[in-house]
Parts: structure tokens; C-alpha cells; sequence
């Protein structure tokens, strides 16, 4: 059950003041460029080498993680081990819990989803068109309207939405297509 903490750095100092305030058996430490780039090499060395029941503490999230993916796989294997993590950080809530996790899940799913959904719009060739005219809805309305006399004809319909009435039969039969 040891106390471990893992910073990134630029500088000496900034590993002495971690040190001091973490209180902590043995420090890993990923050197940064001046942007604050890292390879991780030793956060992934140190991943390895942690325990069950380790306590492990960092500064902030940002220090173990360059996206929702990256956090969201350190944290899985912090439960997997049953590391306890400690936050030097005052203003970062604690995402351990059951539901800061869940809710890291939930946005990393999301982000992947619509990264997937652009990168498929992106890949289509042609020019992009969007499925329904702008008012398409109000005139479906009227032209499924339950009182016939209130109703618009097809023609009247395709002619509101500058459509041929092939092209509104169309629309019609994919908007009501059942799965």
C-alpha cells in the first residue's frame, strides 16, 4: 500500500513543490517540451508497476490524459487495481465516483459517435443535401390532416415545398417508413 505520484514537468522546481505538498514513497515523472508535450512513457511505466490498494496522487486530471479517451482509460484501470486517486487539485470534482465515471463514459461515447457521424459525412462524394425541405413538417401536416376538408392536395404540397410530386411522394414514403 504505497503512496505514488506521477506529474508532468518542465522544470525542478515544479517536482520539488509536488513532492512536498504530496507527501508521497516515489515519484514518477514524464518530462515535458515547452508546450507541454509528453510521450507518457513513464506514466505508462508506472501504471505497470502500481498495486492493488496504491494510493496514487496527481495535480490534476490534465497532468495523466490529452483527451476524454485517454482519462477515461486511466480511470478504468485505477478501478481495476482498486488505486485510490488523490487530487491536488482543489477545483476538479472527484471523477472516481460511480456516476463520474458513468458520466465520463456517457460524453467519451458521445464524442466518439460524432466524430464517427462527421467522419461519414465528410466521406460521402457530392454535394451534400439534407433529407427534408426546411418546412417540410408544416406541409406534411396539412396534407395528413385527419379533417379532409382542412387538407392539401399532393400537388398543393409538393408545389409549397418547390418539389416535384415525385420527389414529395418520395419524402413521403421515407418520413412514414417504419422499422
Amino acid at each position: 500500500m504505497a503512496r505514488i505520484g506521477y506529474l508532468r514537468a518542465k522544470r525542478k522546481q515544479e517536482i520539488e513543490e509536488f513532492e512536498s505538498k504530496a507527501k508521497i514513497d516515489k515519484t514518477f515523472v514524464d518530462l515535458t517540451n515547452e508546450v507541454g508535450f509528453t510521450r507518457g512513457e513513464t506514466l505508462k511505466l508506472m501504471l505497470e508497476r502500481i498495486e492493488a490498494r496504491d494510493t496514487l496522487v496527481i495535480r490534476s486530471l490534465i497532468d495523466v490524459a490529452n483527451d476524454v479517451l485517454g482519462l477515461r482509460s486511466f480511470i478504468a484501470t485505477l478501478k481495476e487495481l482498486d488505486v485510490d486517486l488523490v487530487i491536488l487539485s482543489a477545483n476538479e470534482p472527484n471523477i472516481l465516483t460511480d456516476q463520474g465515471y458513468e458520466a465520463l463514459c456517457f460524453i467519451d461515447d458521445f464524442l466518439k459517435n460524432k466524430a464517427m457521424s462527421q467522419t461519414s459525412m465528410q466521406s460521402k462524394i457530392g454535394r451534400r443535401s439534407e433529407p427534408y425541405p426546411p418546412n417540410f413538417l408544416e406541409v406534411y401536416e396539412e396534407y395528413r390532416r385527419p379533417e379532409k376538408e382542412n387538407r392539401i392536395s399532393g400537388l398543393e404540397a409538393a408545389k409549397k415545398l418547390s418539389v416535384s410530386y415525385n420527389k414529395f411522394r418520395e419524402l413521403i414514403k421515407l418520413f412514414e417508413l417504419r422499422f
